[in-house]
């Protein structure tokens, strides 16, 4: 019984994690969750209409929590094959010809935990958001106690009612069926040696091998 529940806890949780983030869509908020790994690098790529934006310069914003935009990085040529823009531990590659940015972030460190975009920078007030908005979480190598933080986090989301629904159906314990095997006995209105589909009379079946 331990090593089914065992294995029904991972299965909920992708589950929740699935309904989470349809849940976010239908708010009109694409996000995508990558684990922040200290040390490490972190490279993001985002298209985008070659059509359009060929030519448009190109950033790297971090989205701060009370709504603000701070740009980490911005192209500043207009090439057609590539523009290469660093700043710090930032690094921006525009490949028109490719209609790709490819981000890097080197060395990450905890701080880094948050959420970010690629953007057309038209203006500092007119940017299109491409792709979809990177989020950094700090991230542990096993998922410990998941399942009940993706459902706090999708209480916020979701409609409450769907979520109890959801956990009833998978934590519900399947009733034991009583099956009729050997040494069970034969079932109910049923004649032992004689299959009920067989249309046989039962009362005709020779009993000593005579007729």
């Amino acid at each position: 019984m331990q090593g089914a529940g065992q294995q029904r806890w991972p299965l909920l949780g992708l589950l929740l994690l699935l309904l989470c983030v349809s849940g976010l869509q239908a708010e009109g908020e694409s996000e995508e969750q990558k684990c922040l790994q200290e040390g490490r690098n972190l490279t993001v790529t985002c298209p985008y209409n070659i059509n359009k934006y060929a030519f448009s310069l190109k950033a790297w914003q971090r989205v701060r929590s009370n709504g603000l935009l701070e740009t980490l990085v911005i192209t500043e040529t207009r090439n057609a094959d590539l523009n290469v823009a660093q700043a710090g531990r930032y690094l921006l590659e525009d490949y028109p010809t490719e209609a790709i940015i490819r981000v890097t972030m080197t060395g990450l460190q905890r701080g880094d935990a948050g959420l970010y975009q690629c953007v057309i920078h038209l203006t500092s007030q007119n940017l299109v958001i491409l792709h979809h908005r990177i989020r950094l979480v700090q991230c542990s190598e096993h998922w410990v106690g998941v399942p009940a933080l993706i459902f706090v986090a999708c209480g916020f989301v979701l409609n409450k009612g769907l979520v109890f629904s959801v956990l009833f159906v998978l934590l519900r314990k399947p009733r034991p069926q009583k099956v009729f095997g050997q040494g069970a006995g034969p079932a109910p209105g049923t004649v032992p040696g004689v299959g009920q589909d067989a249309g046989i009379d039962a009362k005709r079946v020779p009993q000593d091998g005579r007729n």
